[in-house]
């Protein structure tokens, strides 16, 4: 029994998730933690912290943290206020979508989904000839891309010129010698392909006059840059991460209201449900063309090779695959249907293939290790076929997943696993459960304070799961309550977790410090 509003009743709770204490010493601090920080984003806000659009990524990877804590809450206490100010944050981020604000992505589509710009995506300049027509397309990658300047300056008085992107935080690029005529040696798109640098990553496109690709068979004579600066507009794209991110708790909220916990949801969000769903289901379908299947029946999101983004034609980082994927778990239990539960075991089937174990604890990449970004891939000669208009060639990345964003990959683990009989295949066992705790007691606290070494310490969380990280910052130590789920598969778990869990997150609190304070609130 627990109180709510003084009142004595059952504390209802989610089929697939596992019996709690009413009342803990985690559960009342995670739940003062939650309230915290949410008073802290809201105060000064009309709109109750939702922003109008997610053209800098806010609802994405901050809202979206704050409506997974809302639900947690109204998941652990029952109290149909959590349900109901989520379906407030809801009714807000629906009417940000772009087709309801008739915003358009990089390809001209209004879809029912929440495009951004920014930091996220990739940017270009355009680069005129004397006549003011455009003549060079040059687009640079994040990071800090939406900060690139490309300035261009005649040299001496023929046609060649020379390209130079600088930036806040970026190393110069300068390319001299560059010419706009198609037959030159020395064509521009040409030359900078050929001097790509990872580190700058500067690409350009040339364009005839008539604003098509390529040469034109009536170039009428020399064709000359006009010299300036020329600030980049960073593309608008539709990730299908973030539309992950923001549904998951959407469709959440109608399976906790649809599962025997009908009293947490008030009457009129219960009203609303159908449209709830419909919205997360028409979002998933927004990103059907970027889905993948891989060899042995796994599966994950890709971006497309013509995508204005940092790894186009590449395969989603791991946790941002299944952003998505927790998504589709409700959706497959929902609904019933097939595809849904078929994708998401792809997902799971990803993510078990990379548990790589190391004494008895699970290891696993950032990127997914069958992927482009994880194995590098080197420039072909032509971008016709590089797989990426915007990077020709990029290095392995074999780091391993850090513990940010290893919150999505825990989540979706325990998810996935602890559903009912028959909502999704069966991917992970119970010894994929204890081997990716014992991570966390192994690999990724530190060997020190009350439960090991100096016992005037506090212990701490390393930066990645691979036991053989950089240490942990205070940013990073304030999401070790992703970990707690899982003290059903060690017993050192829960106590580790509160021994690391800072008071406060640190300043300035953010979107997945509601959702760590509700962790605790829901398994503490």
């Amino acid at each position: 029994m627990t109180l709510i509003s003084g009142r004595s009743r059952p504390r209802p709770r989610a089929p697939w998730s596992l019996p709690l204490p009413t009342r803990t010493r985690g559960h009342r601090f995670g739940a003062r933690y939650f309230h915290h920080v949410e008073h802290e984003l809201t105060k000064d806000s009309d709109t109750f912290g939702v922003p109008g659009d997610n053209e800098n990524g806010v609802i994405g990877w901050g809202t979206s943290w704050r409506m997974q804590g809302y639900l947690l809450m109204a998941e652990r206490t029952g109290n149909p206020v959590y349900a109901g100010r989520l379906a407030g944050i809801v009714d807000r981020v629906l009417a940000a979508r772009d087709d309801e604000r008739g915003s358009r992505d990089h390809r001209g589509r209004s879809a029912p989904v929440w495009s951004t710009a920014g930091k996220f995506t990739a940017a270009t300049a355009a680069v005129p000839d004397e006549s003011g027509a455009v003549a060079l397309e040059v687009t640079v990658c994040p990071p800090r891309a939406v900060d690139a300047v490309v300035t261009v300056a005649p040299e001496g008085g023929g046609d060649r010129f020379t390209l130079t992107v600088t930036g806040k935080g970026r190393p110069a690029c300068t390319v001299e010698g560059l010419s706009l005529d198609p037959a030159d040696p020395r064509r521009a798109d040409r030359v900078l392909y050929e001097a790509y640098d990872q580190r700058t990553a500067v690409t350009g496109r040339l364009l005839a006059r008539d604003g098509a690709q390529g040469p034109s068979p009536l170039w009428p004579g020399p064709r000359r840059v006009r010299a300036g600066e020329y600030p980049v507009q960073p593309a608008r794209v539709a990730l299908a991460a973030q539309t992950g991110m923001i549904a998951y708790p959407i469709a959440g909220l109608v399976r906790l209201a649809r599962t025997g916990r009908s009293r947490a949801v008030p009457p009129a969000v219960r009203a609303r449900l159908d449209g709830y769903l419909d919205a997360v289901r028409r979002a998933v379908a927004a990103h059907d063309h970027q889905w993948q299947s891989v060899a042995d029946r796994r599966g994950c999101y890709r971006w497309l090779p013509d995508e204005p983004v940092s790894f186009a034609g590449a395969e989603l980082p791991t946790n941002e695959f299944l952003a998505m994927g927790r998504t589709l778990v409700h959706l497959a239990a929902l609904t019933g249907e097939e595809e849904y539960a078929e994708r998401a075991a792809a997902m799971a089937r990803s993510l078990k293939a990379d548990l790589a174990r190391r004494d008895g604890a699970a290891v696993w990449p950032y990127w997914p290790a069958f992927g482009r970004v994880h194995n590098g891939w080197t420039a072909t000669g032509s971008p016709a076929t590089d797989g990426s208009g915007v990077r020709p060639s990029y290095a392995p990345v074999t780091a391993p997943e850090d513990v940010t964003h290893a919150l999505i990959d825990l989540d979706f683990l325990h998810l996935y696993h602890c559903q009912p009989p028959g909502t999704v295949p069966p991917v992970f066992t119970d010894s994929d459960l204890r081997a990716v705790a014992t991570t966390f007691t192994r690999h990724v606290v530190a060997g020190q304070g009350p439960l090991g070494g100096d016992p005037g310490q506090r212990p701490r969380m390393r930066h990645d799961v691979s036991g053989d990280g950089r240490p942990g910052t205070d940013r990073e130590q304030a999401h070790v309550a992703a970990w707690l789920p899982l003290r059903a598969w060690s017993p050192e778990v829960a106590a580790l977790v509160l021994a690391v869990q800072p008071t406060a997150p640190p300043p300035p609190v953010m979107g997945v410090d509601t959702y760590c304070g509700a962790l605790l609130a829901r398994w503490g």
